[in-house]
């Protein structure tokens, strides 16, 4: 596994641009099993994890190409967290795509959401990264000091 400066992180972890949640995320991605539902990782780090490739893939190609991709297993897994975890709404169009995306409508209506909310998905994951830094740290590789 990698090892990053205490420098580095700090900079890393102090710039709050997209570009660096993806580059965080190619971190996190080493040591991930894609065989557990949750990647084999704790809460925070899956949540970083899943919700970038959730408003990335529906950004990118409509919400309907993550739905059909993702595990039934992940899926459940998402909603769970986010219901613990999320800002106000996440839950509920997470599962409403869940729900309905092979209706045309359903899943135009949770893509026009997640464009509407991405930058507090940003926000969001970024308070989460900040607050599990330290375990966001050494999933990447780097052990904090003691």
């Amino acid at each position: 596994m990698a090892k990053f400066s205490q420098a580095y992180l700090n900079s890393l972890f102090s710039s709050h641009d997209y570009s660096n949640l993806v580059e965080l995320f190619g971190y996190l991605q080493d040591g991930l099993s894609r065989d557990e539902p949750t990647y084999g990782y704790p809460e925070p780090a899956f949540l970083v994890l899943e919700s970038l490739i959730w408003f990335a893939q529906a950004n990118r190609s409509g919400a309907l190409t993550y739905y059909e991709a993702a595990p039934k297993a992940r899926q459940d897994a998402m909603l769970d967290a986010l219901e613990r975890e999320a800002p106000t709404g996440f839950a509920t169009y997470y599962a409403l795509g869940m729900q309905g995306w092979r209706d045309e409508r359903t899943i135009e209506i949770v893509d026009l959401w997640i464009e509407s909310h991405d930058e507090e998905n940003n926000r969001w994951l970024w308070r989460l990264v900040n607050e599990h830094r330290g375990m966001i740290e050494r999933l990447c590789g780097q052990l904090t000091p003691p």
